[in-house]
């Protein structure tokens, strides 16, 4: 009796009810999608979608082909036997060619299943054993990744054979190899089941080694994607497929249902134990399908370190995923892309020396500010810590956990090269008495100054964008991040802001916070080249610049009318 109710829930979910939105007269675009292995629980999203009607609601009809031993996805896909394929990045980058390149639409996998595995009987007891051995590979990427894996071990690469293995590790369990590649929800657990005591197995990661190595994503021909229909199709198609991902994580039970429903004599215990595996590879529904470029950049630099002559062109387009997204209501400021390349941008060092050049200028007004008030070494020390620091302490307060602990706390140049230039100044002064009162001293520490605060600016501007936070934040953290720290040295000296009345200084920020964030959105329709956000960082920079230049060299200042009955003129508390 107690089966009834599975069997129930079976049936309704592998029944073929009519779905509300079917396109009428069988008119549904057909899509063949060519899987890499033998139908299992790895695509279990597919088989979800395609069994509850995700795929025929979205006026898709969806044919998975399935694959085997010596399955060449990518050739299917070259070969138009197939629309969509499932492949591993490697394996696209290898194969990857001018007269028919193909483009990553989706990145399923979010995470590493690779192992290799070896007999500690065999004879390898280390890592540093694999110097002679024979691997077994698939020759589906996993061979790119172990290459990558014996450089990290210092191995030479000419001392280890790479051979094609058998299905379901049989050559590490008859001991024909004594290391073979596995995945984590699949040969791992069948090579167990076929009576390899875990004991006896060496388990090295590509992770633990530094090497990245990603896995299942959806790939079509390049040239394809200009064709919008073919493009709308492949939005719909991605978005069944995250339904049916969904629903195969939060009702295993019937996912396996669905699984047998390909697979007529799968093991259903053994698909329900590669559920739970693969399901910890799934991205979450605001992440599904989208590629990390942060990860797609490792595996790029891997292979030139690997002995690849020149970087390989692009293999992946957001297009379908930002489309998607679009369409679901949370279209951003930013591309992941764009995003990406502006990250890139502020960790290189060029630009931290130009940060580092803003601190150190605006602490040394605020130090300046202590020699002239008489104050001994702690403050000024003070003085121009809050003066370098303060702006950027204020704007990452400002946006949260995201950016604790603190940019100085994490990098100590900061603050050391702050101690420096106390230290350095004060013996200057000490020797030199009025050295900072000579129009030489003033006219270089104006000018630094002006430098110092354009480049801030667009730091304040990028790091707000970086932390997602809605565009019309950007300016107010560029503002801050300029002006947040002479107010804090103002607050402790007593003294009014000077921006405060009728100095043009934080607009000069915003405006360049403004020019930043026009520029990335017009960089978002360049998905494949950095290049239009650095002229954007360079412009954003540029603005700021011009705008300081002409109020230091003209003495612009806000209309005596506009600052009211006061005239513009500086008011100090009694």
């Amino acid at each position: 009796m107690q089966a009834r109710p599975l069997l129930l829930l079976t049936l309704m979910l592998l029944w073929p009810w009519p779905a509300a939105s079917d396109p009428p007269g069988g008119g549904a675009t057909p899509l063949r999608v060519q899987l890499m292995w033998h139908h299992q629980a790895e695509f279990a999203g597919l088989y979800v979608a395609e069994v509850r009607r995700h795929f025929a609601r979205a006026g898709l009809d969806v044919e998975l082909i399935e694959g085997a031993l010596g399955t060449d996805s990518l050739a299917a896909l070259r070969a138009g036997k197939a629309d969509i394929a499932v492949a591993w990045l490697d394996a696209a980058m290898d194969s990857q060619s001018a007269a028919a390149p193909v483009s990553n639409i989706a990145q399923i996998f979010d995470g590493s299943s690779l192992l290799l595995l070896c007999r500690v009987s065999a004879g390898i007891y280390t890592p540093a054993d694999l110097a002679g051995a024979s691997i077994g590979v698939w020759n589906l990427g996993d061979e790119q990744a172990v290459r990558s894996m014996l450089r990290g071990l210092d191995i030479p690469l000419d001392s280890v054979d790479l051979v094609p293995q058998r299905a379901d590790g049989i050559d590490l369990v008859d001991a024909t190899l004594p290391c073979v590649t596995a995945l984590t929800y699949n040969e791992y657990w069948r090579i167990l089941a076929q009576g390899v005591e875990a004991r006896d197995l060496l388990i090295i990661r590509p992770d633990e080694l530094g090497v990245e190595h990603v896995e299942n994503g959806l790939y079509v021909l390049t040239e394809r994607l200009d064709d919008p229909a073919f493009h709308a199709a492949l939005v719909r198609f991605l978005r069944a497929l995250r339904e049916g991902w969904r629903e195969a994580q939060s009702a295993p039970t019937l996912a396996v249902a669905a699984i047998r429903h390909f697979a007529p004599d799968a093991d259903p215990e053994h698909q329900r134990l590669m559920l739970e595996s693969v399901s910890e590879l799934i991205p979450p529904p605001e992440r599904f399908g989208l590629l990390d470029l942060e990860r797609y950049d490792r595996v790029s630099r891997m292979r030139l370190l690997d002995g690849e002559t020149e970087p390989q062109p692009p293999v992946w387009t957001h297009s379908v995923w930002n489309t998607l997204r679009q369409a679901d209501g949370h279209d951003g400021l930013l591309t992941p892309a764009t995003a990406h390349y502006a990250d890139w941008l502020v960790k290189q060092p060029a630009f931290r020396a130009f940060v580092l050049l803003g601190v150190l200028t605006f602490a040394l007004s605020g130090l300046l500010e202590a020699v002239n008030r008489g104050y001994d070494f702690w403050g000024r020390l003070i003085l121009a810590a809050l003066s370098g620091l303060g702006g950027g302490t204020l704007r990452d307060f400002l946006i949260g956990a995201e950016r604790l602990p603190l940019f100085y706390v994490v990098e100590p140049v900061f603050p050391l090269s702050i101690l420096a230039l106390v230290v350095i100044t004060s013996v200057i002064v000490a020797r030199f008495r009025n050295i900072h009162e000579t129009r030489s001293f003033k006219r270089v520490k104006t000018w630094s100054d002006v430098i110092g605060f354009s480049v801030l600016a667009v730091v304040g501007a990028q790091v707000a964008i970086a932390a997602d936070m809605p565009w019309f934040w950007v300016p107010v953290c560029a503002a801050l991040t300029c002006a947040g720290g002479g107010m804090l040295r103002d607050i402790v000296i007593n003294r009014e802001p000077r921006t405060f009345q009728g100095e043009i200084y934080e607009e000069a920020a915003m405006v360049g916070a403004l020019v930043l964030v026009a520029g990335l959105v017009v960089a978002k329709h360049f998905e494949h080249t950095a290049l239009p956000v650095y002229l954007s960082g360079a412009a954003a920079i540029g603005a700021v610049l011009l705008i300081r230049v002409l109020v230091q060299s003209l003495g612009l200042r806000y209309p005596t009318a506009f600052l009211g009955p006061a005239q513009g003129t500086t008011h100090r508390p009694s």
